[in-house]
């Protein structure tokens, strides 16, 4: 089910959110309200008209598109301090929330008028929509033109980096399930599976728990992911 009106409850847009996202789009203050989603709950649905713009302030939300045989394809997640929404006439994209989350919703209208009073404000978006249309790349290129190890690989960094961790030995816990990285890099979970399994031996990563993951050796990890290692 679609987010309801009770969902939403108005307030600063920031309050209590991590420090690291604190300063990141802080001119939303004031126009926006935030929304409360749980596990598994639809924020908005492919095809709407793209009247709002999101931002993510903690947990984590999955972006995903339609078949023609009525399944989905997971294209994206995103984690705290990333936004979406930035971009077309209509969602290219539905978005359903894969932990219990926190976001800050923002009509295009009142981020409209925001600019016009303050036109610093626009560089900061027009970077963001950058980002977003940034990111959909770099999806395209992970799926087409990688192999199963150079993908979990990639994967792993790019959630290293977007999840702040220790750049000399990064440790994070993931946000996803196996299944849901599958389903993002166009693989299934047993070649995932494998793979973790493979990079654990190969004493690249290290796995405190299925879910808390170290990468033991991120230079090497990087060279594997490019292909060169």
């Amino acid at each position: 089910m679609a987010l309801s009106q009770s969902a939403l409850r108005a307030g600063p847009v920031l309050g209590s959110v991590a420090e690291r996202t604190s300063t990141e789009l802080e001119t939303l203050v004031g126009i926006g309200v935030t929304i409360e989603a749980a596990a598994g709950q639809t924020i908005l649905l492919e095809g709407d008209p793209c009247t709002h713009c999101y931002r993510v302030l903690s947990g984590a939300v999955r972006l995903y598109k339609g078949t023609a045989d009525g399944r989905r394809q997971l294209i994206d997640f995103l984690v705290a301090g990333e936004c979406f929404g930035m971009l077309g006439a209509r969602y290219s994209y539905g978005v359903e929330a894969i932990t219990q989350a926190t976001l800050v919703r923002a009509s295009r209208a009142a981020m409209a008028a925001a600019v016009r009073e303050q036109p610093a404000m626009a560089e900061r978006l027009i970077e963001r929509a950058a980002a977003e249309l940034a990111r959909a790349h770099e999806q395209m290129l992970l799926l087409g033109r990688k192999n199963a190890q150079e993908k979990v690989a990639s994967l792993l960094l790019d959630l290293a980096r977007r999840l702040g961790s220790d750049p000399a030995r990064p440790a994070f816990r993931l946000p996803i399930s196996r299944q849901e990285m599958a389903d993002q890099l166009g693989l299934t979970i047993e070649t995932v599976s494998r793979t973790i399994t493979r990079l654990k031996e190969d004493r690249l990563i290290a796995l405190l728990t299925p879910y808390e993951i170290v990468l033991s050796r991120p230079a090497a990890l990087a060279a594997l992911a490019e292909g060169s290692g």
